[in-house]
């Protein structure tokens, strides 16, 4: 279980002991559960106990708080370690038995609750479900209903996006869309660099041009800093809006500073791409680790037979920066010192030391090392690839496997005509000795431009509200997106017959295989790409050693993040 649906749980437990001791007279306050209860919440937070604050939160007398928290250490439930070299204070740690202990019952109540609610297989076994997830929503989910109180027929309510999947079937059905939210819906739709551009111009503009916008979820660290889009959290709570259902890769992903600043409706996670054909020939299995990866694209590299053993997105600039630190992800790390959170890293407090790079590290230099030897089995093109071309050419079947977004499987698996289509399988990207795999999710998320007057917000928040629905998410599959946001729509036998990679996306989602961390949404994101886009190419060309660009790539970063004050 991850560590969200343990919090989950944890939620779930605490809200119902709550009722019963706190709202009406049929138990009374359990001190030894509440401790327990927040020395794992703060545990899986990465986060401090001290002993006075868990005492306050056993919410009993102190001196009834100390003896539980006697009790617990005694039991070898709670460690207590000393803080200072003075020894007089001390911070409070769950043991390993208590983990233990914790993770059992969550298994339990999960496994109860799926059964009270019918998610057993054919054999009886518990189904794969998320705990908190819209499950108990009709499996099959109908045609997008119109707004019980339009918009305004005498309104326009002007979308900005990008040129994908989602925002494509969104501007072919204009008049229909407008129909069903009861007004007139207009869609912008840009290349990635013009969107990014065009956002940050409306920012200056005395009234926006724009209800909605669409931005990249690596954007979010800039335009929520800047204050070019608005936080959602106030007008979610007096909505009483339940996010839950959400995938929590993409929903978190589209927060910044734990505020909440737009709601996911095009993510997609980027993973191996395998032609399973190829590989069944040559009698290898689906590579799971970097090492295999290097393997197997020797053994299937027939240039001279127009097969190469992968193509990877080497093109100078924004391409290859991303291709860098993805791959680093692959060997443990983040681009930046991020702090460490269980297996993942902290995206809600980045200050000070969080922003240094980390180029001059074993991680950075194994990276350079695995893409340069992977460059020999690449296809010939791979050092001008970009996202579309990359993807073409594996759709074209020049390629035995290539690294892609989930959402651009679409080239090949709704065309009949390519020779990869139906051979395909798709895995989390591989890791390397040491670390997990961790697969990055980007894609894009709906926001509110800042500066819009009441009125104006809250037809904003409606319609935002409307694109992001289960029923509306499933709409986009069936015309051609293959992703999916929420666990609703994924577990929909329809949304499930049209691509098996919306299951194993929400199945990676499940087991905590999809972070944001791999791209971390600092304001200075571009400047990290356009350094790296820069060095790393130049590496790969030869015309720097690996101990050199990435001395350049580190100093380079380390300037920028001085000039804004970062450290």
């Amino acid at each position: 279980m991850t560590r969200e649906e343990l919090l989950r749980i944890l939620t779930f437990v605490d809200s119902n002991r709550e009722i019963s001791e706190k709202r009406t007279p049929l138990a009374t306050v359990d001190p030894r559960w509440n401790i327990i209860s927040f020395a794992i919440r703060r545990h899986l937070e990465g986060r401090l106990v001290t002993v006075t604050s868990a005492a306050s939160a056993a919410d009993v007398p102190y001196g009834t708080a100390m003896r539980r928290i006697s009790e617990l250490i005694d039991e070898g439930l709670l460690h207590k370690r000393p803080k200072s070299k003075s020894g007089k204070s001390f911070s409070l740690h769950p043991t390993r038995k208590l983990i233990e202990e914790f993770e059992s019952f969550a298994m339990q109540l999960k496994a109860m609750v799926g059964n009270t609610f019918g998610f057993t297989t054919g054999d009886g076994e518990i189904s794969d479900f998320y705990f908190g997830g819209y499950y108990m929503a009709p499996r099959i989910l109908p045609y997008p209903s119109a707004m019980r109180t339009g918009v305004g027929v005498e309104r326009t309510i002007r979308i900005l996006g990008p040129i994908d999947p989602t925002f494509r079937t969104l501007s072919q059905s204009e008049p229909e869309l407008g129909r069903l939210c009861g007004t007139t819906i207009e869609l912008v739709t840009l290349p990635l660099d013009r969107l990014h551009e065009e956002i940050m111009a409306n920012a200056k503009s005395a009234v926006s041009k724009y209800d909605l916008v669409a931005f990249d979820l690596p954007w979010i660290g800039q335009l929520a800093t800047e204050g070019v889009i608005e936080p959602l959290n106030e007008i979610m709570q007096e909505e009483r809006y339940n996010p839950s259902d959400f995938h929590n890769a993409a929903f978190r992903g589209s927060s910044w500073n734990n505020r909440q600043y737009g709601l996911p409706i095009q993510p997609t996670a980027e993973l191996l791409f395998c032609r399973s054909d190829l590989f069944a020939e040559a009698g290898l299995a689906i590579p799971r680790t970097t090492d295999e990866v290097l393997f197997a694209a020797r053994v299937l590299h027939r240039a001279g037979f127009g097969l190469s053993g992968i193509v990877m997105n080497y093109g100078r600039g924004t391409p290859l920066a991303h291709t860098f630190i993805q791959t680093l992800a692959d060997f443990g790390q983040p681009i930046i010192n991020l702090t460490p959170l269980g297996d993942e890293f902290d995206l809600n407090d980045i200050a000070s030391e969080n922003f240094r790079p980390q180029l001059h590290t074993d991680a950075a230099r194994r990276t350079a090392e695995f893409l340069l030897e992977l460059l020999e089995f690449s296809h010939k093109e791979s050092m001008v690839c970009d996202w579309d071309r990359r993807i073409g050419i594996f759709s074209k079947g020049q390629a035995a496997m290539t690294y892609g977004w989930s959402i651009r499987a679409a080239a090949f698996e709704l065309d009949e005509n390519s020779p990869a289509h139906g051979k395909v399988q798709y895995v989390p990207h591989p890791h390397a000795e040491g670390a997990r795999p961790v697969s990055p999710i980007g894609g894009f998320s709906l926001a509110v431009p800042a500066g819009l007057d009441p009125q104006r917000k809250k037809r904003s928040w409606k319609v935002l509200e409307y694109l992001t629905r289960p029923e509306m998410l499933k709409w986009y599959v069936l015309n051609g997106n293959l992703t999916s946001p929420r666990f609703s729509t994924s577990a929909d036998p329809e949304v499930q017959a049209s691509s098996t990679i919306i299951s194993q996306v929400d199945g990676m989602d499940r087991r905590g295989e999809l972070q944001t961390w791999p791209r971390p949404p600092i304001p200075e994101f571009s400047d990290v790409l356009n350094v790296l886009g820069e060095e790393i190419h130049m590496m790969l060309q030869g015309t720097h050693s690996v101990e050199v660009a990435l001395g350049q790539c580190q100093n380079r970063i380390d300037a920028i993040m001085r000039e804004r004050g970062r450290y």
